[in-house]
This record gives structure tokens, C-alpha cells and sequence, in this order.
């Protein structure tokens, strides 16, 4: 705040922000105290004073480049911890100025522990001591640990790879933030929200019988507390909590590590508008349905937005098995061969018929289709089989994506002309 004289119509002079001596003394004598709980004594100490101003104090009146957020996850197993790439762009993320630089999936230490424990604790009013809550959670042993950091965002580059329009008339070149601009809350809360609906996604698609959960979200900024290894100090919080299911997931390395299945599948669970947005929807909906007709009925809405798209004037029944066959035979995904993922995917669409026409549970349909790859399924079997199975060829259309270029449509038109020379290969 620099002092200015301002010149009234009478030709006075008035000095304006003439208390900017005042709050200059008084942000030193806070600095002054920042240090001292830096060092944990009266004595000087030159490398705690850096760490004060660079920490903390000079953060405060410019912003702070990075900051990191901790998300617990329950239901997931690590055998080391994994790193996970972030390229990938969410709708949120141009709105900025933040974007995601760093993820990793880790044990929680004791010093995030402690934090977690203590923040917003309840205060003991006579001595001003914190009492740490004796009903946190810690069930939660494994956290996402995020880094978000300030970017510089081209906005003729966005515009063009992102919507497909020409950038060409626009006058601004690029987008910016002041050091002064302070972060939005509803910016790095929807942000934060879409990153976690993508790693669930990710999960679910990476091991369909599981459901992870996550805890609430907190925002961690260094302190004297992280200095002397104390405690993460945590400013906010983030309500991004998702209730754990059922199942758990062991993440390992190697070739097929969820962190090589991360960086070759991520981009397509971001929430961006793209054909697979429906099936995707509809099979998240699969994990949250209380009934397990609902659940069966989710999944073939999933599956007429794939297998049955472009379908006409055949067998919905007959169709979708045979191009279902066609499209996981020898890919790896289902330890099935042509004729049983065939029989499985016609009889599930059955059941369907038996659930909205006839108005049947899914253990009665499952009895009235008398199929014999589901009979010795029990409804709630089934309804997990049928998300395994999805998941299983959504990945197989996501794959032809990347590998040959090729849309739902595409692949469907050359699964047609497989099913006439009982063979198939994609592509032209």
C-alpha cells in the first residue's frame, strides 16, 4: 500500500493510506513472532528467519505458487507408493489460475496425522490449550497427496485444441494472475471434485468388483508447526467425501499397474464431453443403486450406448451378443471364449426384458430366461458380473481409440462386417 497525495478542488493536499507506517509496524511485529515460533526459542536463528518469510510471510501478501492437498482413500492396498501422471485437462482447470503437478498415492504419515487431528480441534477455555479429537477417523491409512501450482494458460492454444474454434480474432494472447490475486475457493473445490471423481472412475474401470471411498479433503500450507516437524499445518478443508462400497484393491507395479493403467486411460474419465459419456454415467450409476434390477438396468442402458449403437432393423438380442463376441475375443480382458461372452450378453439382455415388461425381480428374470450362463448366478452375482463385463468393453472401444483412431460408430460398422466373415480385425 504506497502512500499517495491527493489534491481536493480547494488545492489541499491530502496524504491518502496514511496509516500505511502503522501496518508496516505491525506486519513486522507478526513477522517477529513467526520467527521466534520457527526457532521454538529467543535465540536468533538465521536459516528459521528464511524459512519464516519464505514459508509463510511473504506468501501471505503475494500467494502461494503450490500448495498440497491430502485425500484419504479406504479399500486400497499399496505395495509402494505410485506416482501418477497429470496429463490430462479437466473442464474446471481452465478457469485457473491452478492446475494439478504432482499425484501420488502413499501411506499417511504421522505428521499428516497429527493435523488431521488437531485442526479445528475444540480449545480447553482456561488454559488455551488444543484437545485433539477423539473421533477422528483413522481407518484411513493410505491419502492421495496432490500438488497444485499456479500456471500461465494460452488461451489461443485452449480455444483451438479444445473447442475446435479459430483463435484468430481474439486480442488477447494469453491468460495471467497478478501475485497479489489471492486463490478461489469454488475454483480449486471444483477442481479438487473432478480430480477425485477420475481416479474413482479410474479404480472402478481398473478393478470393476471393488468401491473405494475417499475422505474429506484437506488443504495443507507449511508452518513453525511442518519447521519442527510437529504437524502439517491445514488451512481448509474439502468436502469430496465418497462412502466406501465393498471390496478392496491391491495397486502394485509393473505392466499392468494401475499407474500404467492411469496414464493410458485417465484422460477419457475427466467428465469432458466426449461419446462416452453416457456409458460412463451409467456405469458409475451401477455402484449406487440400493436394488440390483436397477443396477442390471443401468448396465444395458450402457450397452445400448455402445455395442447397440447404429443398430438397425435386427435383434437387440441377437445383436448385442455378437458384436460383444467379437469385440473381447482374444483381447485378454475376459478369460472367455466367443461363445460364452455371446450367450452372456444376449441372456442379460433378456433379463432386461423380463424386468420392464414383465415387472420381475432379477432373480425371478434370471429363472424366466432359463439361460445356462446365468443360471448359476444369484442376482447380486450377476449384477457385479454384468459391471465387470462392461467395464471390460468400454475399455476394448477406448482402446481402439487410442491404437487406430476409431469412434463407438466405427468400430460397431466394422464388428458388422466381422460377424459376415466370422473374423475381425479393427480398422479398414
Amino acid at each position: 500500500m504506497v502512500p499517495e497525495v491527493d489534491i481536493d478542488g480547494e488545492g489541499n493536499a491530502h496524504v491518502v493510506n496514511d496509516e500505511l507506517s502503522g501496518k508496516i509496524e505491525d506486519s513486522l511485529i507478526d513477522f517477529a513472532g513467526l520467527v521466534l515460533d520457527y526457532t521454538g526459542s529467543f535465540d536468533f536463528d538465521e536459516e528459521a528467519f528464511e524459512a519464516a518469510y519464505d514459508n509463510q510471510f511473504e506468501p501471505d501478501y503475494a500467494d502461494r505458487q503450490e500448495y498440497e492437498i491430502i485425500i484419504p482413500v479406504d479399500g486400497v492396498q499399496l505395495e509402494s507408493d505410485i506416482n501418477l501422471g497429470t496429463n490430462f485437462q479437466f473442464d474446471s482447470q481452465f478457469d485457473g489460475p491452478y492446475h494439478i503437478s504432482d499425484i501420488e498415492m502413499t501411506d499417511v504419515s504421522d505428521r499428516e496425522w497429527n493435523g488431521v487431528a488437531t485442526f479445528d480441534a475444540p480449545y480447553n477455555a482456561p488454559n488455551t490449550t488444543q484437545i485433539p479429537k477423539s473421533t477422528q477417523d483413522y481407518s484411513f491409512s493410505k491419502v492421495l497427496r496432490v500438488t497444485i501450482e499456479r500456471r500461465r494458460q494460452n488461451i489461443r492454444e485452449y480455444i483451438l485444441n479444445t473447442q475446435g474454434k479459430d483463435p484468430n480474432e481474439l486480442a488477447a494472447e494469453s491468460v495471467s494472475v497478478l501475485t497479489a490475486d489471492l486463490l478461489s475457493y469454488t475454483i480449486h473445490d471444483n477442481l479438487v471434485r473432478e480430480f477425485v471423481n477420475t481416479v474413482e472412475r479410474s479404480l472402478h474401470y481398473y478393478k470393476p468388483r471393488c468401491d473405494p471411498g475417499f475422505g474429506t479433503g484437506y488443504i495443507l500450507a507449511p508452518s513453525w508447526m511442518t519447521y519442527r516437524g510437529i504437524a502439517e499445518d491445514i488451512v481448509d478443508v474439502l468436502y469430496v467425501e465418497r462412502e466406501a462400497g465393498h471390496g478392496e484393491i491391491a495397486l502394485g507395479d509393473g505392466q499392468d499397474s494401475f499407474s500404467a493403467f492411469w496414464d493410458r486411460y485417465a484422460s477419457y474419465f475427466t467428465n469432458q464431453d466426449s461419446h462416452y459419456d453416457k456409458p460412463l454415467v451409467r456405469f458409475e450409476e451401477m455402484f449406487h443403486k440400493r436394488r440390483d434390477e436397477d443396477a442390471i438396468l443401468d448396465c444395458l442402458i450402457a450397452l445400448e450406448g455402445t455395442l447397440l449403437r447404429g443398430t438397425r432393423g435386427s435383434s437387440y438380442t441377437f445383436r448385442i451378443g455378437l458384436r460383444g463376441s467379437f469385440l473381447l475375443d482374444g483381447s485378454d480382458r475376459l478369460p472367455w471364449n466367443r461363445e460364452k461372452i455371446q450367450d452372456f450378453l444376449s441372456g442379460l439382455y433378456a433379463v432386461r426384458g423380463e424386468i420392464v415388461h414383465q415387472d420381475r425381480s432379477l432373480a425371478d428374470a434370471i429363472d424366466e430366461v432359463n439361460n445356462n450362463e446365468l443360471d448359476n448366478y444369484s442376482a447380486a452375482d450377476l449384477a457385479e458380473e454384468a459391471r465387470v463385463v462392461f467395464a471390460k468393453i468400454l475399455l476394448r472401444y477406448i482402446d481402439h481409440d487410442i491404437d487406430f483412431g476409431l469412434s463407438i460408430d466405427e468400430v460397431n460398422q466394422d464388428l458388422d462386417r466381422a460377424a459376415l466373415d466370422a473374423s475381425y480385425s479393427p480398422g479398414p
